[in-house]
């Protein structure tokens, strides 16, 4: 009778999908900027309106609707609207980002102008 033989790697991989797929169904998904979406506000502050109205917890997704790109920055570089060396980039949108840690967590549209214009905000995490 022949013996059954795990692959460490398939093994891994599992581990991983199942650790991946426990953390996204962890936490609620919030539609970024509600039914605006992630698009340029008619409002400069409607982005800071709705993260201000928001209580986000880690593990929580962040669903950024339409197409434009997200990056992830430090404070000073979200003031000036600064992609140049983003905590995290994603540019296929519409994507969704977990969020892992607390703190807070500053979001702005890739495209220049429309950071300028208010497509921007802050996600301050709480502990889940």
């Amino acid at each position: 009778m022949a013996g059954f033989k795990l692959d460490p790697m398939a093994v891994m991989i599992i581990m991983v999908a199942c650790m991946r797929f426990h953390v996204t169904l962890a936490g609620e998904v919030i539609t970024v900027g509600g039914p605006l979406g992630w698009n340029v506000p008619k409002n400069p502050k409607d982005y800071t309106l709705w993260s201000g109205k928001q209580k986000f917890l880690t593990t929580d997704v962040l669903w950024f609707t339409g197409k434009d790109s997200v990056a992830e920055v430090k404070e000073k570089a979200y003031y000036s609207c600064d992609i140049k060396n983003p905590v995290r980039l994603i540019t296929s949108g519409p994507d969704r980002i977990t969020l892992l840690t607390p703190g807070s967590h500053f979001f702005i549209c890739t495209k220049l102008d429309h950071c300028k214009l208010g497509q921007k905000f802050v996600a301050n995490v709480s502990p889940s």
